[in-house]
């Protein structure tokens, strides 16, 4: 055989068998398939969807996938937990109920027209003008004493009506009642304290009892 041919069929071969080698290594890379790539695809719709607001994605997931996150790209959505709402106890203190001011009062131990007076925010004067009373006669009546009350002169006390600061804790004696506690603050009624602390407006008040001062 020619020398000639001889290289001829030595280079031939080398190049053979390089491109063997070229196939080989680009095989070993795996292509993609059309099944691999739709999913990606379509993992890709669906988030854009959700991020667009769509609140129905059930078209564009099968039942499975709508289950659970959706891989793509080789990382894991995670599904953040939604946050709820503590209900926090709130104490609201009981309500208390409007009178008005009657046309006529009965006086109750503790009780006298001035403490009346500032009660239901009338003038002093104006109650003793209308039942004949003087100064002097309006400090010494007695419990049962009916007064008429003017309630046209409601808003003309004047002056401030309380006697000690309240809301307040007032620890009870053996000669209050809730009447005499009551004037005892002056703008506080009695029915309010008797509200306030679950107790009828004719209770027995034990010496030590600490009351809630409306």
């Amino acid at each position: 055989m020619p020398r000639s041919l001889q290289i001829a069929l030595v280079l031939t071969a080398s190049l053979l068998l390089a491109a063997c080698t070229r196939s080989v290594s680009s095989s070993s890379l795996p292509t993609p398939t059309q099944d691999a790539l739709s999913s990606v695809f379509s993992a890709i719709a669906t988030q854009t969807a959700l991020a667009a607001g769509d609140k129905s994605p059930d078209s564009l997931l099968t039942p499975d996938a709508a289950a659970s996150p959706t891989a793509v790209f080789g990382e894991t959505a995670t599904l953040e937990p939604t946050p709820t709402l503590e209900a926090t106890a709130t104490t609201t203190p009981a309500p208390i109920s409007e009178h008005p001011v009657p046309g006529s009062y009965t006086l109750r131990q503790g009780e006298w027209p001035y403490c009346l007076a500032r009660r239901f925010n009338i003038d002093p004067a104006a109650i003793l003008s209308a039942n004949g009373l003087s100064e002097s006669q309006a400090s010494n009546l007695s419990v049962g004493t009916t007064l008429s009350i003017p309630v046209a002169q409601v808003g003309t006390f004047g002056a401030n009506r309380q006697l000690r600061s309240h809301p307040a804790t007032y620890v009870a004696s053996s000669t209050d009642t809730l009447f005499s506690i009551a004037c005892a603050f002056g703008d506080v009624w009695p029915e309010h304290i008797a509200e306030a602390n679950g107790l009828s407006l004719d209770a027995q008040l034990q010496p030590g009892l600490s009351l809630h001062i409306p």
